[in-house]
């Protein structure tokens, strides 16, 4: 028989295998797609706040019920996505919707990503599950993705513009490459930190520079890159809106030059290049790598990185795959140790992400040669996410709300303070999360700030007098004499509910002694 007659009778059974193989995976994709989002809605942080960063959690999930300027670069795309839930008017608590949209269902969109990638890469569906459930029950990850944070939509644009630059480097299929940069673009509205992905494609398009700089091409990447950008008018036009109830940084209406330092994040300028004046930051990447599965991630991206290494004489379709996986950990890790933040752990996602991703399908590609290897390695990180996601639900479901009753706890504090509309100085998250409850009109009449907004606010009217929460009343009060000499201040301890978990203090201060004259309450200090 000629190959010529082969031909007709081989094709369409190859076809056909290949569909089945095609929607089995899509099948698993979506699968996979449901159970992390089920999974994280389960697991979601209950209430305001959060473990890794309470004030900034609590401030996204204020946008689940009033339009307010959140800190630079001002996340656009979280901005929309606050937008669609006040449209959607869902009879859920705002919190709890803002803190799916955000974070939930972007992890779970992270991790079926990390399914296809390892699939893809291995030829296998059962390594795809394993990386999909082992990035999925990584300590930060799951932490992130159950808390109002921007990390895990970041991780999901990360892994989707990589799976796209995995097929188009496999296939040189021009469109892949067209539609990573379009997702690419797309996320510029979410975190500015994106940029850091800007090297690698370079360098993916001086590698295949034929086919990709023709003018057809050029200009469809140049196209969707002005429309990731002009999110940003989006958040201008935020700017000028007289429902926009808030603005932590930024005037309203702000100038063009404010507008740009906002977006720009310059009043973060101080954190820029700290992280490279000791080895914390190192130091602490490390520890989010060690930590993501204990005892595990830390051999596991080590034996990744060490296969990937030894099998480059290969280099197939698969072995270009984990580069490129492994190269985008890697382009994230000079902004994770540069940025000098103090929850500098929070932006460690993309960086972990594409490792533990990079790591899997770097040991599933190599095992490849022998199927019965590569099946029993499967199976058996498929049963390590399993028993991680169980550990992990039990911890992220025995969380304990951290602001609770907040109007009701501030209400006594208000009564008892010494002057009307008063000051309320109170932390960070503390201030966040009354915020929450201020613009929906549940708390009590004052003007609540953070501590250091808090002087300029205190001399701002003739009577100076507050509430201080919780323990920082003598700074402020140093601060106010110091800074206004003419001022004389005292601060007395409140009464409070039974079971607050701060103490509250008043205080009052007046011109030439005043208050020296005047009957303080009792426990006058």
């Amino acid at each position: 028989m000629t190959a010529t007659e082969t031909t007709p009778r081989t094709i369409p059974g190859m076809q056909v295998d290949r569909a089945r193989s095609g929607l089995l995976r899509v099948c698993i994709a979506l699968g996979l797609l449901a159970f992390w989002a089920a999974y994280y809605a389960w697991c979601l942080f209950p209430g305001l706040g959060g473990v890794m960063n309470a004030g900034d959690t609590a401030k996204f999930q204020t946008l689940g019920h009033t339009q307010i300027l959140v800190h630079g670069p001002g996340y656009p795309l979280i901005q929309f996505l606050g937008a669609v839930l006040r449209a959607l008017d869902l009879p859920v608590e705002p919190w709890r919707a803002m803190t799916f949209a955000m974070a939930a269902l972007p992890g779970a969109v992270a991790n079926t990503m990390a399914f296809l990638i390892v699939a893809r890469v291995t030829r296998s569906l059962l390594f795809g599950i394993a990386g999909s459930l082992l990035l999925g029950s990584a300590g930060l990850m799951a932490v992130q993705s159950t808390e109002a944070e921007v990390y895990p939509l970041a991780l999901a644009f990360v892994l989707s513009t990589t799976f796209l630059l995995v097929l188009f480097l496999e296939t040189k299929r021009e469109g892949y490459f067209v539609a990573a940069c379009g997702v690419y673009a797309l996320s510029f509205g979410n975190h500015l930190m994106m940029i850091m992905l800007a090297p690698l494609g370079l360098v993916v398009i001086a590698l295949h520079w034929r086919r990709l700089l023709r003018p057809r091409i050029v200009a469809s990447v140049l196209v969707l890159v002005a429309l990731g950008a002009s999110q940003y008018l989006y958040l201008a036009y935020i700017t000028h809106q007289p429902e926009t109830a808030y603005s932590e940084y930024l005037p309203l209406p702000p100038t063009l030059r404010e507008f740009l330092q906002y977006i720009t994040g310059t009043y973060f300028s101080s954190l820029y290049g700290s992280g490279l004046r000791s080895t914390y930051s190192s130091e602490t990447l490390l520890v989010t790598l060690r930590s993501a599965h204990p005892w595990i991630s830390s051999p596991l991206i080590v034996a990744g990185v060490v296969l990937f290494a030894i099998g480059w004489r290969r280099s197939d379709a698969g072995w270009i795959g984990v580069a490129t996986v492994f190269g985008v950990a890697l382009s994230f890790v000079p902004f994770v140790i540069w940025y000098g933040a103090y929850d500098i752990q929070a932006f460690h996602l993309p960086v972990l992400g594409p490792l533990l991703v990079g790591a899997v399908a770097a040991i599933g590609w190599w095992a490849g040669r022998w199927r019965g290897l590569q099946r029993g390695t499967a199976l058996l990180l498929i049963a390590l996410g399993i028993w991680r996601a169980a550990v992990m639900a039990e911890g992220l479901t025995a969380r304990q709300p951290i602001f609770t009753d907040l109007p009701e706890t501030f209400a006594p504090l208000i009564a008892q303070a010494p002057i009307e509309d008063p000051l309320v100085s109170m932390p960070y998250g503390l201030r966040m999360a009354t915020l929450y409850h201020e613009l929906l009109g549940e708390t009590p009449q004052a003007r609540y700030r953070v501590p250091w907004r808090a002087e300029e606010a205190a001399v701002e009217r003739e009577e100076v007098g507050g509430i201080v929460v919780p323990t920082d009343g003598e700074q402020l009060l140093r601060w106010i004499e110091h800074r206004h000499p003419e001022l004389a201040c005292r601060s007395w301890a409140l009464d409070q509910p039974e079971g607050t978990p701060w103490p509250a203090y008043g205080f009052l201060c007046a011109r030439d002694g005043a208050t020296d004259a005047e009957p303080g309450p009792e426990g006058d200090r």
